[in-house]
């Protein structure tokens, strides 16, 4: 098995200047410090409230409203860093700096069982821009004096002390409109699979990273039961998905489409899209509903459509927020400047679940699936830098589990069919090394009859014969199987009584003594002369004939015959 995915399950409430959001149970320090985040997709670190962030507001409930105040003092295990600049969102005009150090972290609240880590990074935020601290999801380290002392992330820490399968997340920020409420989700390490509809389309990282959860917004089209526009984004643009900030930030030609469509008013003092009761009314009794075409790129290609209803939109702004002196219903919907701002914010993440894998650099963009009572259903993706042995498993990417206990890998029905087939697999190998045995023998007692028939009848007891036969005897029980070879020791021949033979035949064997070899001359006997004369063909036969065969006494000699 893999290790099981997190589930960060948020607190209940629903809280925020910017809009009503769910947020999430943090403790912080020694002894434990409670406080409530949101989830920043942006952001590495562990932001909180310092003591100065409530500073000079007349409110006395501020503390609670910004989600409870870390007091660094208070905490034993507290390390100063120092004052320094915030970077997220810088794009986006907040601003502010933090007072950093590492702390202890502990998710969730007190009795929990969350996962704690020691040194972690915290920034104490003092300025409005933020409200809320925020639990950063990005494995990225955290560098105060150079790039040689890297201090690690939450989620990269688990993953370090294999609390974590992955470096992945999965998020929604959950719709308070929508049945009776439904809390936002965070998992570590894989993600919840039953807060979402599957699509093929898989995102990859952009370039940039500090903006590389993009995605390719083709369209942007409303419609409600009377009216319907496929034209609020005049033209496809590239847009970071951020939970950090509250709105989508959309160019200046598609704000207006929008305002033409809704009819939405900007207001310059607060630079937000501010709605009257009527026109509340209005947009409520018609309902119209956004729906957001993303792609890979700009035209072509797998598409998802991720669809907002107008109570997605519905926002209330609380003073100070954007200078604001009261309160007032508002359209989360920001103009933005140039391209590094087009955002799609926490608004876009009520109906949206994304699911993001830091190590693949691939994400993933799906609308949520709405049942009422859902059950939660985690899925643990293993690391692709895992090997197979590594925790005992296999190289699958993702496990799933059911319920909220988290736990991954095998299930019992795979288990128990993976015990049966080794059964099988074992007595199939038992039996065939028990034939394969049998067979065996069955070989080797034939040959050891094979051999008794080439033996001859009993020999006397003065020859070796039995010294032989004992010795092959002994050699059968060894089970060593002898060649079937004729004895080649000199037998006796027993004869019945009348036979020719009286007495055996010794072997008769062929003389061992070289052979003389005759040959005929080959060639003719020169020619003598005699009295000056060269013999005639006729008389140099005879000649021949009387050296190779002889003369014969009794014969007449032969006279030179004269003219």
């Amino acid at each position: 098995t893999i290790s099981a995915p997190i589930s960060f399950d948020p607190a209940q409430n629903w809280e925020g200047i910017d809009g009503s959001w769910n947020t999430f149970t943090v403790q912080v320090g020694t002894p434990p410090q409670t406080v409530r985040l949101q989830i920043s997709t942006a952001s590495q670190q562990t932001w909180v409230i310092a003591p100065r962030g409530c500073e000079g507001i007349s409110d006395s409930n501020c503390p609670d409203e910004r989600g409870g105040i870390y007091y660094s003092n208070e905490s034993s295990t507290w390390i100063s860093e120092g004052r320094f600049l915030l970077w997220t969102e810088l794009n986006l005009g907040y601003e502010g700096d933090a007072d950093y150090g590492f702390d202890v972290v502990t998710l969730g609240g007190q009795g929990q069982g969350g996962p704690t880590l020691k040194n972690m990074t915290i920034g104490g935020l003092g300025a409005e821009d933020f409200w809320f601290g925020h639990f950063g999801v990005n494995p990225k380290p955290t560098n105060f004096t150079s790039f040689n002392e890297p201090s690690p992330s939450y989620i990269s820490t688990l993953k370090q002390d294999k609390m974590i399968p992955s470096l992945t997340f999965g998020y929604t920020a959950g719709a308070q409109y929508r049945f009776t409420e439904v809390l936002a989700s965070l998992t570590l390490g894989g993600y919840d699979s039953s807060r979402f509809i599957p699509n093929d389309l898989s995102f990859n990282f952009a370039p940039n990273n500090e903006r590389d959860l993009v995605v390719a917004i083709q369209k942007i089209a409303g419609a409600n039961s009377t009216w319907s526009d496929d034209d609020l984004l005049p033209s496809a643009i590239y847009a970071y998905v951020d939970s950090t900030v509250p709105q989508i930030w959309l160019p200046l030609e598609a704000c207006q489409s929008f305002e033409m469509a809704f009819g939405l008013t900007y207001d310059n003092d607060t630079d937000l899209y501010l709605v009257n009761q009527d026109l509340h009314n209005s947009l409520t009794k018609s309902n119209p509903n956004v729906t957001f075409t993303l792609g890979q790129g700009f035209s072509g290609g797998p598409t998802v459509n991720i669809t907002l209803p107008y109570a997605a939109f519905d926002m209330q702004a609380t003073p100070p927020y954007q200078g604001l002196i009261a309160q007032s219903y508002y359209f989360p919907l920001r103009r933005a400047t140039n391209d590094t701002q087009y955002t799609l914010g926490r608004t876009f993440l009520q109906e949206a679940y994304l699911f993001v894998d830091w190590e693949r650099e691939t994400f993933n963009v799906s609308q949520c699936a709405w049942v009422e009572d859902m059950t939660e259903h985690l899925v643990a993706v293993r690391s692709p830098n895992e090997t197979v042995g590594d925790d005992g498993s296999g190289s699958s990417s993702s496990a799933s589990s059911g319920g909220s206990s988290g736990s991954s890998g095998l299930g019992t029905g795979a288990i128990v069919g993976i015990a049966v087939g080794i059964g099988a697999a074992v007595a199939i190998l038992v039996i065939g090394l028990f034939f394969f045995i049998r067979r065996r023998r069955k070989a080797a007692k034939g040959h050891s009859d094979d051999h008794e028939k080439l033996e001859t009848p009993e020999p006397d007891p003065t020859s070796a014969e039995p010294s032989n036969r004992a010795s092959r005897r002994a050699s059968r029980e060894n089970n060593v199987i002898p060649k079937a070879e004729l004895d080649a020791t000199q037998q006796p021949l027993k004869v019945e009584t009348g036979s020719m033979h009286k007495r055996p035949l010794a072997p008769v064997e062929a003389d061992s003594k070289p052979r003389e070899i005759f040959e005929m001359m080959g060639d003719m006997p020169a020619r003598q002369e005699a009295g000056g004369r060269q013999l005639g063909v006729k008389e140099a036969m005879q000649v021949r004939e009387a050296r190779y065969n002889g003369t014969d006494p009794q014969a007449n000699t032969p006279t030179t015959p004269v003219s």
